[in-house]
């Protein structure tokens, strides 16, 4: 009995706890129902909060910091700080981005609030020459050697303008509907010429053309090795710069014109002055310094200005006047496109050294160039400035950059004057293509050889010998 009594009653408890429990899960389960679109809008909520799309990130770290920092927090020296307040943004928040780590997305977030976007990487590579921007969706990169190729593009129109603000936002240049053409400079060896919307296609967006000087130094071996320029080529334009023989370079943009000339300028005797003018920025870096970090050469770096007063402009033509005022015994003008011209060729025939770079596309159309430049300053018959040009330039180097991105002087030459302004030019040195190969990828490679062609004449060779030039080179000059 007592056994039975103590069954049941286990039964009744087994019973009492199931039907418990059965209550319990039921309840359990109202109160889910009734609280699962919290719970639902809870977890969405969540998950939106840990994995947030890059974009929208970006436009919540800007608002965040418009409203909580100055703008002096955006400039370079603040970098570190601000990077740490994005991060800890995102800390603070749960924010992230898939596939990248908190810092590679402070890293991005940073470049592209206060930096230049997908520019800021090309930027600052060493290797790459210019960037050329045909729209929002097109961004060509040129580099120093090999092909061009396309890059990562803008997100849309409104993306790639607000990144072109940007970089001429250090020049104080208006850019917008009023002046749709606007050139500046971010540092001192990058070039930037926009063009707003107004001129460009609008569904693209702006255009741009971004020109990086590399700021490495190319020594004359690697020119040599580069096939550039031959050995000898090489040692007899530094000897006639020496020795006071004024010449022009010329070739087309990226052809190497100035890069070569700059070293050539390196070669300046020490206890000579030399002065060299360039527009807006500085290019030429060629102040020599012994151990101590004293300068042992006579340099003078001048470059141009531009205000909104174009009357108070620092043109090259004025620069060109003030320097020969004090006593230079050459003068670079970096590169001649208008009426300073007409200074330079006055400065090469009145016993300076000038040394030039200008757009041509041969040595003999070098000098039909400079007098029309010249004609900008002095309507004189073209016959008496052609005079005038060959007598300054005896002269003229055309480079170019072939189609396997290989750069080459290509020829130079000897002006010889005629009457009349006639004029022929005798080619000395020149580069001949043997024959082109294609590579596998498709790519091209130039196969050719740097040749001496005639030597200079007599009349040149007399200048050189009463120029103090040593008669060992005199010989290897005169020889073919």
């Amino acid at each position: 009995m007592l056994s039975f009594f103590k069954k049941k009653t286990a039964d009744n408890e087994g019973e009492y706890a199931e039907v418990k429990e059965a209550a319990e899960t039921k309840s359990r389960k109202k109160k889910d129902k009734s609280d699962f679109s919290e719970i639902s809008d809870k977890s969405v909520k969540e998950i939106e909060r840990s994995f947030i799309p890059f974009d929208t990130l970006l436009s919540r770290v800007q608002q965040h910091m418009a409203e909580n920092y100055a703008v002096e927090l955006y400039e370079a020296d603040k970098k570190d700080m601000m990077k740490r307040l994005i991060k800890q943004y995102m800390k603070d928040n749960n924010y992230y981005v898939p596939n990248m780590t908190l810092g590679e997305v402070a890293d991005k977030l940073y470049i592209e609030m206060a930096e230049y976007s997908i520019l800021t990487p090309w930027l600052l590579r060493k290797d790459i020459e210019e960037i050329n921007i045909n729209g929002w969706d097109d961004v060509e990169i040129i580099p120093a050697k090999g092909a061009r190729f396309k890059a990562e593009h803008f997100k849309d129109a409104g993306h790639l303008v607000d990144v072109l603000k940007r970089l001429l936002h250090h020049n104080h240049i208006t850019w917008d509907s009023s002046k749709p053409i606007a050139t500046g400079f971010l540092g001192s060896n990058i070039r930037v010429t926009a063009g707003y919307t107004d001129i460009c296609d609008n569904a693209r967006g702006a255009c741009a053309s971004i020109r990086i000087v590399n700021p490495s130094k190319i020594t004359r071996e690697q020119f040599i090795e580069s096939g550039m320029v031959s050995e000898e080529e090489y040692d007899f334009l530094v000897t006639c710069f020496i020795h006071g023989v004024s010449q022009c370079y010329a070739g087309e943009t990226g052809s190497g014109k100035t890069t070569i000339m700059a070293d050539i300028m390196s070669n300046y005797p020490n206890n000579k002055r030399l002065i060299t003018l360039e527009k807006s920025v500085r290019e030429f870096d060629l102040v020599k310094r012994d151990e101590n970090g004293n300068v042992i050469n006579d340099v003078l770096h001048l470059v141009t200005k531009e205000t909104d007063d174009p009357a108070r402009d620092v043109t090259l033509a004025k620069l060109l006047t003030m320097c020969l005022t004090m006593h230079p015994n050459s003068i670079c003008v970096a590169e001649m496109k208008n009426e300073e011209a007409w200074q330079a060729q006055e400065a090469a025939r009145t016993g300076h050294t000038v040394l030039t770079t200008t757009h041509a596309s041969s040595t003999h159309q070098i000098y039909t160039r400079l007098a029309t430049l010249c004609l900008q300053a002095h309507s004189l018959p073209l016959d008496t400035i052609l005079s005038l040009v060959t007598e300054a330039f005896p002269i003229g180097i055309y480079l170019k950059q072939l189609d396997d991105g290989s750069r080459h002087i290509m020829e130079i030459a000897e002006c010889i004057q005629g009457e009349k302004g006639k004029y022929e030019t005798r080619t000395l040195y020149r580069y001949d293509i043997i024959d082109e190969v294609r590579n596998p990828d498709g790519t091209a490679r130039i196969i050719g050889k740097h040749v001496k062609v005639n030597p200079p004449t007599e009349n040149f060779m007399k200048r050189l010998r009463d120029n103090g030039v040593p008669k060992d080179k005199l010989e290897i000059y005169g020889r073919v």
